[in-house]
This record gives structure tokens, sequence and C-alpha cells, in this order.
């Protein structure tokens, strides 16, 4: 094919979680020869995160369905018409052989206007939860791309097709250096811990876990680095102190490929971004999932690893420092078990899940 026969418009954002997986997918459909371009909305991290990764994007206005009451979801399908033609404007000016949808509000329109412009269509749903956008988008797409196996009963035919979740290339990067390391009998002095609560830190995981490390009588054995809440930095960083913790406290990691290579396991909510990093990476992992969310989506992204005995998952709301001491005790003291959930994390990765969708994509296509 050559690169004017081969145009994909990838539409959707408003997370991280949308967007990263989308812009692996767009590196491996350049790989193939096509050309990408993005569609999302203005002010949110797709603005930021698309021309970083060298990608153009066009912004179209839609109005979410969801959030702030009745009176925001009546004026936000009083607005689909609107948002239905903007979306077609914007795509018969960019002519694309192929739209996927990621999530956010934003896929809906576009993904939907493709479809009635007779353009194939699928959308990737990288929750076990399938989010209110992909949900309204299962009778307008050729394929869904999903990232667990139990979201295929969603679906009918043969429509869905389990992917995984796809990563960025650093993460692919520092997963086969991770595996150099291994076969070299690479051997660290201490366990490297990693925590983190996520891209705007989170104030349970701050507070908890330094006290469980302190607990669990660890200290000489660990090294950790702590990514948290701006706000709570300074307690974080005197409790390691205070319980003589070798520790790096920080509110933002910009390399996380690094940080994951270094970690021997990791402390976190399990966004599903999250999750299939750590399971291409093959690391192990403590999840105390966000709790408040109404599907519980954070705990069904987890249970995959929780089964495969790749995670402990805790239950924020019932969770005391003693249940954390201990599995940050086991993990530390038992090398056997460390190494056991380190393999089912590997075993249960998803490497080639952009390169699965990238060849369906050029399959459709045709």
């Amino acid at each position: 094919m050559k690169d004017s026969q081969f145009k994909v418009v990838i539409a959707g954002g408003g997370t991280g979680g949308h967007i990263i997986p989308a812009i692996a997918v767009a590196d491996e459909i350049v790989s193939r020869g096509g050309h990408v371009r993005f569609i999302g909305t203005k002010g949110r991290i797709e603005e930021r995160l698309v021309p970083l990764a060298g990608y153009g994007i066009d912004f179209t206005k839609v109005k979410p369905l969801t959030g702030g009451g009745i009176g925001r979801k009546i004026s936000g399908a009083a607005s689909i018409p609107l948002s239905l033609a903007r979306s077609r404007t914007l795509l018969k000016k960019l002519s694309p052989d192929f739209v996927l949808g990621v999530g956010g509000y934003v896929a809906g329109p576009v993904v939907m206007a493709a479809r009635l412009m007779g353009i194939k269509t699928a959308f990737l749903e990288q929750n076990a939860i399938i989010g209110l956008t992909n949900k309204l988008l299962k009778p307008f797409v050729q394929r869904a791309f999903v990232s667990y196996e139990s979201s295929l009963q969603e679906f009918r035919g043969d429509v869905a097709i389990y992917t995984g979740n796809p990563v960025k290339k650093s993460i692919l990067e520092a997963a086969a250096l991770k595996k150099e390391q291994a076969k070299d009998g690479h051997k660290k002095k201490k366990i490297n811990i990693l925590v983190m609560g996520g891209s705007q830190g989170a104030g349970s995981i701050d507070e908890k876990v330094p006290k469980a490390i302190a607990l669990a009588e660890v200290a000489k054995q660990v090294k950790v680095l702590h990514q948290g809440k701006e706000d709570n930095m300074e307690a974080v960083a005197a409790a390691y102190k205070e319980g003589k913790i070798d520790a790096v406290v920080t509110t933002f990691i910009d390399d996380t490929a690094k940080a994951f290579l270094n970690a021997d396991f990791i402390i976190a909510r399990s966004g599903a971004t999250t999750v299939s990093e750590l399971t291409v990476m093959g690391l192990p992992a403590i999840f105390l999932p966000y709790p408040w969310h109404k599907d519980n989506q954070q705990y069904k992204n987890a249970i995959p690893m929780m089964e495969n005995g790749a995670a402990v998952v805790l239950d924020e709301k019932t969770t005391g420092i003693d249940e954390l001491r201990d599995a940050i005790s086991r993990f530390v003291n038992k090398n056997d078990v460390l190494e056991k959930a380190a393999a089912a994390s590997a075993n249960i990765g998803k490497p080639d899940a952009a390169k699965k969708i990238a060849d369906e994509i050029i399959r459709l296509i045709g």
C-alpha cells in the first residue's frame, strides 16, 4: 500500500489510559507505511501527548453524556446531531480509510459519523468493563479490540478480538532488556519497590505504604521509589525517614519504563495501562484498586493477575496496615514467591497487542 492509500484516524482521549495505547497502535501502523492523524478535544490530555508523540491532531467539540446530573445528560444527548455534523465535516477533510475509537466521549460521534459515511470502523476497549462510549458504538463497528478475554462475551459473532492492551515502545524495549538481565543472572543487593498512586497520586497509598514497610521490618532489604500526591510529599518523606527506609519520593516519574526496569515489584492502583504494562514487563504487584468507581472497574482489571498468582489485590475500604504489611513481607522475604509471581505476570502479558490491532486494521482496509 502507498501512504496515500492507507490513512487511519484515531479518535478519543480524555485520559492517559485512552491515549497511551492509541499512540502505541499509531506507531505500529506508521511502521507498516500508514499515515495516522488523531481527533480529540481541546484542553484534554491528548492535546499534549499526541503532538509529543509526533502526530497531528484535529479538535472537535463534543458534550459528554455522563456526570453533572440529568441536565448535563439532556444537553449531551441534544448535541449529538451537531457533533455528528462536525465529525462528518472533519472526516470529509481527512478522508481516512479507517477510523479507530479509543474511548472518551469524543470517540462516539466520530466513529458513528465514519460508519454512516461508509468508512470502516473499530474501537479499542482498554478496561475489563466496557465504557459507555464503546457500549454505544457496538452497533457501529466492524471490530472491537478488547484487552480482557472476559469481554468477548459482550459481543455477538466474531466482532470482538482479544488482543490485549497495547503498550508504548519504551515498555517493550525495557521488557526485552529485563529478560536479558535475567539471562545474565543480574542480581540486586536490595529488593526495589516501586510505589505509584497514578497520574494524580493516591492519598491512601501515600499514607499506608511507608507505615506498612516499616512494620514489615524489611527496611534494610529494600529500596523504594515512591510517586505520590504533591500535597503529601513532605509527610511521605518523613514517614520513610522515621522508618529508616531508603526511599526516593517524587510527584512525577518521567521515565516509567526505566522505573519498571529497576523494580522488583510494584504497589499501585490497577488502571488498565498499569496492568498491561506490568504484565509485559513481568512485574508482580500489590494492587489497591480505586474503590469508588461505580463498576468496580479497577478491581476487575486486576482479576487476571490475581487469579494467575501475579498480584495481591487489597480492598482499600477494608484493608488495614497489617494486610499490606503481610503482602510486602511475603514478596521481600520469600524469593520463590516473588519469582513465581514475576513469571506468572510475564505469562499473561500481551506484548504484541498493537501488532494484532494493526494487522486487523490493514486486513479490513484490504
